[in-house]
Formats: C-alpha cells, structure tokens, sequence
C-alpha cells in the first residue's frame, strides 16, 4: 500500500469537501461490510451517489481513502487522551480514565479493528496502527512506574496487554450483548490491573516464573497415538497444504488449484472431502482450533493448581503460534470474512477454558472475578501479546523471550502493584 505523493491543483470549495468527506463515511460503511479487500472504488462511489469519477476526483485510489480513515481513528483516539492528561488526578482515577478510553474507543471502532485483521493490511497498516495506541500506553506506563506507583515491568508489554483485554471485552461473544455494563468491565479490567489474577489459596511460588512452562516437555504437531485412515490422512494433507497456501496468499486469493498441488492431491479427490474453498475454510479453521486447544490441554494435564496452569497454557499458546505463525496472521481476518465461524474460533476455546478458572476460583487458586470476564480478558492479553512478540515480528523464527515472560507471569499473577 502506497500512499498517494500526487498534490491536487486547487484547494476544495465547501460543497468539494462536503462531498470528500460523503466519500469517506461511504468507504467506511463499505469496508465495515465487506472489508478492505473485497471492497472497490465503484462501491463506494455508489453508497455515495457519485460516479467513479467523481471518486477520482477526490482520491488516488482505495488505499488513500484507508490511510485517511486510519489516520481520522488514530487522531480521535489521542485527542481524547490528551484530554486525560490535562485532567490527571489520583492515580486511581487517572488509571481507571485510561482504560475507559480504550475500551470505549475501541468499542466505538470495532469494526474498523476487524478490517484490520485482513492480511493485506498488517504489515502496512495494522501494525503501525497498534503501535500508535501502545505509544500512548507505553508513556503512561513509564511514567507510572517513575513516580513509583506500579512494579518496573517492560511497559510494552503492559500496553499490548491492556489492548488484548479491551478488545476481548468488546468482541461479540455469541452474538448476545455483553453480560456486563461498560462501567463495570471498565472497574474489573482496572481491579485486574492491580491486583492480577492470583488467589488466596497457599501456593509456594517457584523461585522463577519464567521457568514454569518449561517443565513439561513440548507437544507433537499432529496426532500421533491413533492410526489414521487414508482418507483422514489425506484431510490432514489438504489442511497442511491449505495452511501453506493461506499463509502465502491470505484467505481471499488462495485457490483450490494451488492447494491441491501443494498437498499433491487431485482436484478430484478434494471435493470428496470439501464441497468448496469455503467448506475448505471452514474445516481448516476448526482444525487449528481443535490442534490448539489440544496442545494446550496437554500441556497443562495434571496441573493441580490453575496459577500454573495458566502460565503452562499461555507459553504453549506461544509455542504453538511460534510454528503456526504465518497461519495466525489470518485468524483475525476470518472475524471480516466468516463472522459466525470467527466466533466460534473464540467460543470454542473460551468453553473450556472456563471450567478450568471456574475450577480455579471455587479452590481460591484464582481471584473472585466474574469467571467470563477473567476468560475473555486472559485470552485478550495473551493474544495480542503473542501478535506483537511472535506473529507480527520480522524475524521469521520469532520466539517469545524469556526474561519477558517472567515480567509477564508476574504481571499476570499480582497485577502492577509495586509493593509486591
């Protein structure tokens, strides 16, 4: 995505900035429906009345329009923050204006975060776009820590937490409202914050909780305990070859032709398994979800208490996107394409996960918070974390370092209290 460098010869009349401005919301609107890719400039000209020439009258391209839209986001999102800072207080209060600032921003531009997730913008938009909401948190994460009211952690860290926690909390669980207001989700992700998740119940603590994870050894990839029939051998080939190809090509422009051959199978014998690329799709989806929850699950089997337990699942969550990482930078796009099937992504890993906190708290293991709200909160931070550290870095072989972990299982653990 470039940005447009064309100057335009003259300065807009009011009825030419009316009408780039009618230009934007349409974009908006159209994106909000069918995402960026799938969207063109000859839609948005007709949800705005206008001709495509009209259109190019006022915009280089789509690409233009998105920037614009993203930079109109970003800017609304640090005006208001500027606000917080002039009216700074206690630091209780001036947390508790911090998280609901993003978690209302974020509520009010959940749809724009869901373009986000389409692979042909992360690398160009989506990551900067997230850097300049963790700029904001980074800053006032240090200058918490200087004035000594929160523990020394990596601020980075914390702000991509509190991203992962806000968007959680604002995703469409269900298709039903949350089952909780805006004020009191803003209260718990601020109790979450400084006191984390621990509970009461006596637990020695390990000399490092960095080392933690590493006492049970890493799960296989695929299934080995069973023997597999040739027809499930061939399905497991499709979905390795279809998660080589969606991860060169995105979702949207892989087709059935490159995963047949990739997998070495005819195109024939894929239609005995799928009906279409969207059964395809679908299918593959809850194959990675099946493949994560059962890593997971093994990895913390016979973890007595759920404080390990969570520290066990979060590094097996990073091992697992350490070697599915081209194939994560999609799930996000499945929430544009496929709602419903994006959701049940989530759902499907929050069903379990929750008997394990409710387990949890009922033994004083985990604090006494709504279970939902501790659910969808974990697996905020741990998913964006793991985006930041793992899927979006550079490095092809990117693992979750080590001394950040220690930061993080503390962080999780006992919140930012820095008398601890």
């Amino acid at each position: 995505m470039k940005k447009s460098v064309r100057t335009r010869p003259r300065a807009l009349s009011s009825k030419g900035r009316k009408t780039r401005a009618a230009l934007l919301e349409a974009a908006h609107e159209v994106f909000k429906e069918v995402g960026y890719y799938a969207a063109s400039v000859a839609q948005i000209a007709r949800r705005c009345g206008v001709s495509p020439g009209t259109f190019y009258q006022y915009f280089d391209n789509k690409e233009q329009v998105f920037l614009e839209l993203n930079d109109l986001v970003v800017s609304g999102f640090l005006e208001r923050s500027a606000c917080i800072a002039c009216n700074a207080s206690d630091f209780d209060g001036l947390l508790r204006s911090e998280v609901a600032l993003l978690l209302e921003h974020t509520r009010e531009n959940f749809a724009f975060h869901r373009i986000l997730g389409e692979s042909d913008l992360v690398d160009k938009v989506t990551i900067s776009y997230y850097e300049a909401i963790a700029r904001h948190y980074r800053d006032f994460f240090r200058q918490q820590h200087h004035l000594g009211n929160i523990a020394g952690f990596d601020p980075n860290l914390l702000a991509y937490a509190l991203i992962g926690i806000c968007y959680f909390n604002n995703l469409n669980w269900e298709h039903s409202p949350p089952a909780f207001s805006f004020g009191e989700a803003v209260g718990w992700i601020v109790d979450l914050l400084k006191k984390g998740v621990a509970g009461p119940a006596p637990w020695n603590d390990p000399p490092d909780l960095a080392q933690i994870p590493f006492r049970t050894p890493p799960p296989s990839s695929f299934r080995t305990d069973e023997p597999m029939s040739k027809g499930e051998r061939t399905r497991q080939a499709i979905f390795r070859a279809a998660e080589a190809v969606f991860g060169r090509s995105g979702f949207s422009r892989a087709n059935i032709a490159d995963i047949t051959r990739e997998a070495n199978v005819a195109q024939g014998t894929f239609y005995v398994h799928f009906e279409s690329k969207s059964d395809l799709i679908e299918g593959f989806i809850k194959h990675i979800n099946r493949e994560a929850r059962r890593e997971i699950q093994q990895a913390i089997a016979g973890i007595e208490d759920r404080r390990e337990a969570e520290l066990v699942g979060i590094w097996a969550f990073f091992d697992f996107l350490r070697r599915h990482r081209a194939i994560y930078r999609l799930i996000p796009e499945f929430e544009m394409i496929a709602q419903d099937v994006g959701m049940w992504y989530y759902n499907k890993i929050a069903q379990g996960y929750l008997k394990g906190v409710k387990k949890g708290i009922e033994r004083g293991q985990l604090r006494d918070l709504p279970p939902t709200f501790l659910v969808r909160s974990i697996m905020g931070l741990t998913h964006f974390i793991g985006l930041k550290w793992i899927v979006w870095a550079p490095d092809d072989a990117a693992e979750f370092p080590s001394p950040l972990f220690a930061d993080l299982a503390e962080f999780l653990l006992y919140g930012l209290d820095p008398r601890r």
